[in-house]
């Protein structure tokens, strides 16, 4: 539960990071909130797709020490 709570943060920092969650404090102390929906997604996408590529690489790798492992 730990993880996915920190998962979750890391998440939103780096969304706002990227500028697609923007944090504002206005002079009466209030903070405002602002979520470019387009740009979420954008990243989302992004990370969904870069997340796959690397899964692929582990695969890959998992499979030729399988291999390699087998022959001896």
């Amino acid at each position: 539960m730990k993880t996915l709570v920190f998962l979750a943060a890391l998440a939103v920092v780096g969304l706002v990071v990227t500028g697609a969650i923007k944090l504002q404090k206005s002079s009466d102390n209030t903070l405002s909130i602002q979520v470019d929906e387009n740009r979420v997604r954008q990243d989302a996408s992004r990370v969904v797709e870069e997340g796959k590529h690397v899964f692929q690489e582990a695969e890959s790798t998992l499979n030729q020490a399988t291999q390699d492992s087998g022959q001896k």
